[in-house]
C-alpha cells in the first residue's frame, strides 16, 4: 500500500510538470535508462532519456494552451516496480473553443535507490463514446 501511494505521488508530479511546462521537473521524474520509452498520442515510440526529454521540451514550447486533468487512477506496485494507469483529459484551446480529448495512459516506475523513476509513458487516444459500443459486430 505504501508503494502504491508513492507511485501515485510521482505520477501526480509527472502531470504537474506537464501542466507547468517545467522541463527541470520532468528531468527529475524520468529515469536515465536508454530503454526508457515514451509514446505520445499519435506519435511513434521514443527511446532513451535524451529523445524523450527533447520531445517534452518541444511540446512545452508549442503547447501553451494545453492542460491535462487525470481521473480513474489505478496503481499497482511491488517492492521495486510500480504501474499506474489513468484517463487523461487533454484540454486544448482552439479557434472553435475548448477541445477535450480523452487519452488513456500507462506509466511505469521502477525504484532507483529510494526514488521512483518513470521509464515508460504510453498515452493513446480513446474514442469519446456516447453509448456503449457493440463489439459483436467486429
Amino acid at each position: 500500500m505504501i508503494n502504491e501511494a508513492k507511485a501515485r505521488s510521482v505520477n501526480e508530479q509527472f502531470y504537474e510538470a506537464f501542466n507547468k511546462r517545467d522541463i527541470e521537473a520532468m528531468k527529475r521524474i524520468w529515469g536515465y535508462d536508454e530503454q526508457a520509452t515514451c509514446v505520445h498520442p499519435g506519435w511513434p515510440p521514443l527511446k532513451g532519456f535524451e529523445s524523450i526529454l527533447n520531445s517534452w521540451a518541444g511540446i512545452f514550447k508549442n503547447s501553451g494552451n494545453m492542460e491535462i486533468q487525470i481521473s480513474d487512477v489505478q496503481a499497482l506496485a511491488s517492492s521495486d516496480l510500480a504501474w499506474v494507469s489513468c484517463t487523461e483529459k487533454l484540454y486544448t484551446i482552439a479557434e472553435g473553443g475548448v477541445l477535450a480529448s480523452p487519452v488513456f495512459a500507462t506509466n511505469l516506475f521502477p525504484l532507483e535507490g529510494d526514488i521512483w523513476k518513470m521509464v515508460m509513458h504510453h498515452a493513446s487516444p480513446v474514442p469519446d463514446l456516447q453509448e456503449p459500443a457493440d463489439v459483436s459486430r467486429n
